[in-house]
This record gives C-alpha cells, sequence and structure tokens, in this order.
C-alpha cells in the first residue's frame, strides 16, 4: 500500500484537530446554554418561592386584621352595648331607690366599675381596629395610642421631629401594627414602667425608635421566636423596612424601625 504524501497527512491531522476542537467548542457551549437555561429556571423558581411567600405572609396578614376587625365589632356591639344597658338600669334603680349609706356607696362603686368597663371595650376595640385610622393617619394614631396607655403604672411619652406627611395607606397601618407590637412586647415582655416613642422624619425614610427601661432584649430570647416578633419582622419585610436591635443597651431595649417612605 504506498503510503500518502506528507502534505496530505498534515492535512488529515489538521482537519482530525479541527473536527476534535469543533467538538469540543460545541460541546462546551452546550454546557455554557445548558448552565445558563439550570440557572435561568433556578431563579425562576427562586422568585416564584419568593412570591409565594409573600402571598402567604400577606395572607396571614389579611386574616389576622379580618380578625381583629371582627372581634373588635363584637365588643363594641355585643359587650359594649350589654354593658351600657347594665349601667342604664342601674342608674334607673339609683333614682327609683332612695339610697343611703353602704347601699349608696355600692351604687357608686357599681356605676365606677361599669364606667371602667366601657372606657376598656372601646380602648380595646380601637387598639384592635383604630376606625379613625384612615382619617387621622398614622402620627395622629400613635400619638392617640400612647395617650390611650400613658398612666396608672406605665409612663409612655412620644416625641416627632421633623415635618411628617398625613399617612395612612396600608403601609402606614402596617407601621402603626409594628409600633403596637414593640410597644406590648415591652410592657408583657420587658416589664417596662417607662417608653418612649419617638418619630424622625427624614425626606426619604421614617425612623421609628421604641426605647424601654425593661429587663433588656438579647439576641437569643425566645421572645424573638414568638407571634409578635414574628409580625414585626415579616410586615417590616411587606413594607421595605428594616428592624434594628440595639444590643449594646445595658438596660431597657432600644428598637429602631426604618421605614421608606416609598415603596
Amino acid at each position: 500500500m504506498a503510503e500518502l504524501p506528507q502534505s496530505e497527512v498534515i492535512y488529515i491531522i489538521i482537519l482530525g484537530s479541527l473536527g476534535m476542537l469543533t467538538s469540543t467548542v460545541g460541546f462546551a457551549v452546550f454546557i455554557m446554554i445548558y448552565q445558563k437555561k439550570m440557572i435561568q429556571e433556578q431563579e425562576k423558581r427562586r422568585i416564584l418561592d419568593i412570591e409565594y411567600q409573600h402571598k402567604m405572609i400577606q395572607s396571614q396578614i389579611d386574616s389576622q386584621e379580618t380578625e381583629r376587625k371582627r372581634i373588635a365589632a363584637d365588643l363594641h356591639d355585643s359587650i359594649g352595648s350589654l354593658l351600657w344597658a347594665a349601667k342604664l338600669n342601674i342608674a334607673f334603680l339609683g333614682r327609683s331607690v332612695d339610697l343611703n349609706g353602704e347601699l349608696k356607696d355600692s351604687y357608686n362603686e357599681t356605676m365606677k366599675i361599669l364606667d371602667q368597663s366601657i372606657d376598656s371595650v372601646k380602648r380595646i376595640s380601637w387598639e384592635l381596629t383604630p376606625e379613625a385610622f384612615q382619617h387621622t393617619g398614622l402620627s395622629s394614631s400613635i400619638k392617640e395610642m400612647c395617650s390611650q396607655l400613658d398612666g396608672k403604672g406605665l409612663s409612655l411619652m412620644l416625641q416627632e421631629v421633623g415635618t411628617g406627611i398625613f399617612w395612612k395607606d396600608d403601609r402606614a397601618l402596617m407601621v402603626f401594627r409594628i409600633v403596637q407590637e414593640l410597644i406590648n412586647n415591652a410592657v408583657k415582655h420587658a416589664k417596662a414602667k417607662r417608653i418612649k416613642v419617638e418619630l424622625n422624619w427624614k425626606p426619604q425614610n421614617l425612623i421609628i425608635e421604641v426605647s424601654d427601661d425593661g429587663v433588656g432584649f438579647r439576641p437569643n430570647d425566645t421572645i424573638r421566636n414568638g407571634l409578635g416578633w414574628w409580625n414585626i419582622t415579616h410586615r417590616s419585610k411587606k413594607i421595605g423596612a428594616t428592624v434594628l436591635v440595639n444590643e449594646n443597651v445595658q438596660t431597657g431595649a432600644a428598637i429602631e424601625l426604618m421605614v421608606p417612605l416609598q415603596e
């Protein structure tokens, strides 16, 4: 068999090398395209997971608000009406019977208890769903909440810095709920006697700090695993806000909420 000329051998080697190179490049391109598709699919799944989580969080928050409104309506319409009817009946008896001595004292004490009960029902109903929120906005609603809680063993001070805006949309209501939960945690878990709420209005952000003189708030506290802290963190994420806990406070706690005024 005749040997191939050297030029043809070189030509065949070059063609074989080009073929192998083309196959290698094609395989590399296939791998790159496949990896790109895989990354795109992973990103799609990640986005779908985030959207699903947001929907679940929003559903839970909406359910809480709906339940708050239902309980508030039941308190106001049922228990509030019953207490008011009882007060009217007691007042009628007071006008119909000549009360003296211990009977008079008992009558006055009963009327006082009924008045306090009616006020408590009104306050709890308002805390569950502030009916005037759409009319008063965030600042005035927080001011009203602080005013209602101030006194009777608890000092609650509100300080507002900067020029505030009349903010009353769903995001503002979530901010109100967060502040409400922070105050509730300070009283219930930290056993605070003095609480300060500061609203600092900036051009792009609203910075809220809730500080107290309670037992403190440390990273491993079980409070952070409770429903209250869950509400705080998830509502904050929903409105794009950040929550910072000052761990350097020796006594008490200082929690800062930074809320962008625009989504």
